[in-house]
């Protein structure tokens, strides 16, 4: 049989092939969609960690510098050059650029962990100061006073003094250490700063690269100044709300608080409002002592006995050794405050009744020099040289919480003030700032109300954006869970805050040079807020005594 030869078909054949592929691949359609993720890949090989002097990888007993049976970035040794923490520092955040809380938490993440916890960040701890509730989380989240009210709605406001970031509002995550702000207590520039509507960011003005590589100096101690900002700019502004806390204790001198005058002892905030430490001085967690609500048990608060020594013997032989052994219930403070806002006026009474009056020209104080009105805020008095008001203390407080003790049945409303009397062995007298005021209330239902004041993460109709009382309320009680009827009235309201700044020289001390009329004799002294009927040296008495 006759072989065909079939090559020249099979060329043929893979040459039309070649010609169709050609020829299709000239069309263009539509991509088609992304095929899933792949799986992920196996964890990279770990860095060598800073602590691991032999680069075994593993925390060796010899590695535990520190000696605090752990061995962790606190053991980790310096280069020889920057073995300071200023210089460290300053070396670190000129060779990188700060990428915000996180640049720290490289190396102090357990410090972050720990600040979690402190009342200080939290703004509610254990309520051991509050009258009824002492086993219950309470603090600034929940007690309404007669400044500016309350926080649930004004949290982007409010927490322009918190010492975190973007707590705008109730959803705020309080477990996320990158929002903790590291700056606010332990910058040294003096040049860090919050903007007001910010929630507690920083103004892009700050200059944080220059702020990242100050916090070593001065060994990291908070300034006056950190402390201040917030602390004196309470309630709205410098030295409104305390009224022995304002800025001129930044740089003071000994005739308006001998503590921390610069002619002074020029003490720091933190030397009597201090963390706790060990027997080496070691630090051993970042709550400050001083709370005066919740969370007592956090810091090491210092007494006016841990520096001065018992009351009699310090003024052993002086001119009012008498009057001190004679009043034995009679606080140091009580005679060495002898007036507040001294340099810088302060606030004594607030009307809210008022706000939202276009008034021109804004009336002004003649002596202090400040604004008594404002359109967002209402009328205001202010005053210097404030005599402070003198009650049984012990340490506990009533104060009014939301939806726990909001309602009212007398006026004026008690939002907070010493929870003892003169019946109580262990009260001692203290001053106090006293404020009066008014604020809204339901008509119906004797709430006082959260009015909604700023921003729209608290709702749509901010009082300060609307200028209308009954959707700032109905906003407010949203967020805050009270009943709100829909009518409103505004009711009197008083507070005390307990004054323990603007310690005055001791000549200037009450009573100095046995003078009783400093306190006797006159109308100095509410004696009946103290369980008197009288100034006892009129004849007045006390039931049971």
């Amino acid at each position: 049989m006759k072989k065909i030869n079939d090559a020249p078909s099979v060329r043929w054949l893979g040459a039309c092939a070649v010609a169709l592929l050609l020829s299709l691949g000239g069309c263009s359609g539509d991509d088609g969609d992304d095929g899933e993720d792949g799986l992920a890949g196996a964890p990279g090989t770990d860095g060598i960690s800073c602590w691991d002097l032999n680069e075994n990888g593993v925390a060796d007993a010899d590695e535990d510098v520190n000696n605090d049976g752990v061995v962790d970035v606190l053991d980790c040794q310096q280069p020889p050059s920057i073995g300071d923490a200023e210089s460290l520092h300053a070396a670190f955040f000129a060779d990188r650029p700060y990428e915000g809380t996180e640049s720290c938490l490289a190396c102090h993440g357990e410090i972050g962990d720990d600040i979690l916890t402190t009342g200080h960040f939290k703004w509610e701890g254990v309520a051991t100061n509050l009258e009824g509730v002492e086993g219950e989380i309470h603090g600034k989240n929940d007690i309404i006073n007669n400044f500016c009210v309350a926080v649930p709605s004004n949290e982007g406001r409010c927490t322009q003094c918190h010492i975190g970031y973007d707590y705008a509002d109730a959803s705020y995550d309080f477990g996320d250490r990158t929002k903790i702000d590291c700056f606010a207590c332990h910058d040294q520039t003096g040049t860090y700063t919050k903007a007001p509507p910010l929630a507690g960011r920083p103004p892009a003005s700050v200059d944080l690269q220059a702020v990242a590589q100050s916090v070593g100096a001065n060994g990291g101690v908070p300034t006056r100044q950190a402390c201040l900002f917030c602390h004196a700019g309470a309630g709205g502004g410098d030295n409104v709300k305390h009224g022995d806390l304002s800025s001129d204790l930044i740089a003071t001198t000994r005739e308006f608080d001998v503590h921390m005058a610069v002619d002074g002892a020029n003490l720091s905030c933190v030397d009597c409002h201090g963390v706790k430490r060990d027997a080496d001085g070691a630090m051993m967690s970042h709550g400050i002592g001083g709370m005066p609500y919740h969370s007592v048990d956090e810091g090491d608060m210092k007494q006016c006995t841990d520096c001065h020594g018992d009351s009699a013997n310090i003024h052993a032989g002086s001119s009012v050794q008498n009057t001190v052994a004679s009043h034995p219930r009679l606080a140091c403070q009580a005679c060495h405050i002898p007036a507040i806002a001294r340099k810088l006026p302060t606030k004594t009474e607030w009307y809210w009744e008022d706000a939202g009056q276009d008034i021109d020209p804004i009336p002004v104080d003649p002596v202090t020099g400040k604004a008594t009105y404002d359109k967002m805020k209402g009328t205001f008095a202010w005053a210097t040289d404030v005599r402070p008001e003198l009650r049984f203390f012990d340490g506990k407080w009533n104060k009014t919480l939301i939806n726990v003790n909001d309602q009212y049945s007398s006026v004026p409303v008690d939002l907070g003030s010493p929870a003892t009397d003169y019946t109580n062995p262990d009260a001692k007298i203290y001053p106090f700032k006293k404020l009066i005021g008014n604020q809204p209330a339901d008509a119906n239902n004797n709430t006082i109300l959260v009015p909604h004041l700023f921003g729209a993460a608290g709702g749509p109709n901010p009082y300060w954006g609307t200028y209308d009382w009954n959707l700032a309320l109905q906003d407010g009680a949203l967020a805050a869970g009270q009943v709100y009827t829909g009518e409103y009235e505004f009711v009197d309201t008083v507070s005390l805050w307990s004054v323990n700044h603007e310690i005055a020289p001791k000549e200037m001390a009450l009573g100095m040079g046995g003078d009783c009329g400093d306190c006797h004799g006159g109308d100095q002294v509410d004696w009946v807020a103290l369980g008197w009927t009288d100034d006892p040296v009129r004849g007045g008495t006390r039931p049971g005594l």
